[in-house]
């Protein structure tokens, strides 16, 4: 993808549609804009650098406020088959005998049928068909279901619209079957800028910028691993985000991914972009094609707090004499879920001394971490289960020797105890070396809005 695959259009005439400018707004002349973004095609087109180009800090001012880079990408959408598929759809609802039901309170499958007349045996069938169906268990009022009866109240199709992006159509072949499938309708994905800077908490700073909870929340989980968002954040912090709004026919269905970020957390930069490699595999890479990604959680838990730290001498509050603390206690509600912190296997999970329930897992070879104080396990967690990272594994608790509920963590590097807020963390698989020039050309136009936004900033603190 090149500049020349951007549309470049303005937001006036969303803007009119849902919202007016402040009042504080600056004078903004279209013609400054449509010269603006035509000189940045051009000098990309050329070959320039975008950090050559500098605009001035009024028709910077104008573009970041009202002007939006919009394209269209291929989400899961209908081939030929399935479009012929809606096509059909569409005409058949209009025609008789369709009957339309709309889901009211208290409705299920199975009254809905009953009330049609349809027998209960159908019912069954297509409960229990596959995963697909049985989402019917789920149905919510307002909901339609579209049904094609014969003579005898037999079904033969039916169509279910759970959302406006996707219909579950099922129907009975000639051995008297039933089949289903889903039936997904092409979104347009519109990328927008948004950026923000921190004077109290993230979350204020996202809100002030118009940054949708979900997509500070993916924000979060891009850099958690390079910073921890409960200990790390400074006044004076920033970031840009290049994500994702999905549209159907000019309606604003959901946010999508993020393409491309930028956060300085007290005066270092990090950039991730999003990325996908010819075998389909996607991730989330820095500007030089390593992963943002660590093999290790910094943090396997939410926590309000860090209530002791790791130390080779502290003042232990039950035993009530100086000893190690070989590891990070965290202090959270009880019954918070516990993340591994890596991929790994379990060697332990029982009861152990002052660690009351404890969780052992080993990652390869060279590293170990332990989980101890839990109030329980996970379902299925127990010794010789492979886990993944992130996998809910066990519960906070405060079992064994502990004044309240916490997670107490500990990091092991060939056996030795290493302090987790500190210690070095092994890297995730960067992209593969004969990748390098197909992501290098995949992911060149997020990071050029990144550094295009970063430049215009710039300018106007000046």
């Amino acid at each position: 993808m090149s500049f020349q695959d951007l549309d470049f259009k303005s937001d006036r005439a969303r803007l009119s549609r849902s919202e007016t400018l402040a009042p504080s707004s600056p004078a903004f002349h279209p013609g400054i804009l449509i010269k603006l973004l035509l000189v940045a095609t051009v000098v990309m087109l050329l070959g320039f650098s975008v950090s050559n180009w500098q605009p001035s800090a009024k028709a910077a001012d104008s573009t970041l406020k009202l002007a939006r880079l919009h394209y269209s990408l291929p989400l899961p959408a209908a081939d030929d088959t399935l479009q012929q598929e809606i096509e059909q759809t569409a005409a058949e609802i209009e025609q008789d005998p369709w009957e339309t039901v709309t889901i009211e309170s208290g409705d299920t499958l199975a009254s809905i049928f009953s009330k049609l007349g349809i027998s209960s045996t159908t019912t069954h069938k297509i409960a229990r068909l596959n995963e697909q169906t049985r989402k019917l268990r789920y149905i919510k009022p307002g909901q339609k279901i579209h049904l094609l009866l014969d003579e005898d109240r037999n079904l033969r199709k039916m169509k279910y619209i759970p959302d406006i992006t996707s219909t579950l159509l099922i129907q009975r072949d000639e051995e008297q079957s039933f089949s289903s499938q889903i039936i997904n309708y092409q979104l347009d994905a519109y990328p927008v800028y948004r950026e923000g800077k921190i004077e109290t908490s993230l979350f204020e700073a996202a809100a002030n910028a118009d940054i949708p909870e979900d997509v500070i929340m993916d924000l979060v989980g891009i850099f958690g691993w390079d910073i921890d968002f409960s200990l790390d954040i400074r006044s004076g912090d920033r970031f840009g985000i290049v994500y994702e709004e999905l549209y159907k026919d000019d309606l604003k269905i959901r946010n999508g991914r993020i393409l491309a970020a930028e956060f300085v957390n007290n005066g270092k930069t990090y950039r991730a972009v999003y990325y996908t490699d010819p075998k389909g595999d996607s991730d989330y890479f820095n500007p030089e094609g390593k992963s943002m990604r660590k093999a290790f959680l910094r943090s396997p838990v939410d926590f309000s707090r860090i209530s002791s730290r790791f130390s080779n001498k502290r003042w232990h509050p039950v035993l009530s004499k100086w000893r190690s603390h070989k590891g990070v206690d965290y202090a959270a509600k009880r019954g918070t879920p516990v993340r591994a912190s890596g991929d790994g296997k379990v060697i332990f999970a029982g009861n152990k001394g002052g660690y009351g329930r404890l969780i052992v897992i080993r990652h390869g070879g060279r590293y170990t971490t332990a989980y101890g104080h839990l109030r329980g396990y996970a379902r299925g967690i127990r010794s010789g289960k492979k886990v993944k990272q992130g996998q809910i594994i066990g519960y906070v608790g405060s079992s064994g020797v502990a004044t309240g509920p916490h997670l107490h963590y500990e990091f092991r590097v060939n056996g030795a105890h290493r302090n987790p807020l500190t210690v070095k963390l092994p890297e995730a698989t960067p992209v593969h070396k004969t990748y390098l020039s197909h992501f290098k050309e995949n992911t060149q136009v997020y990071l050029s809005m990144l550094r295009l936004m970063d430049r215009t900033l710039a300018d106007n603190s000046q």
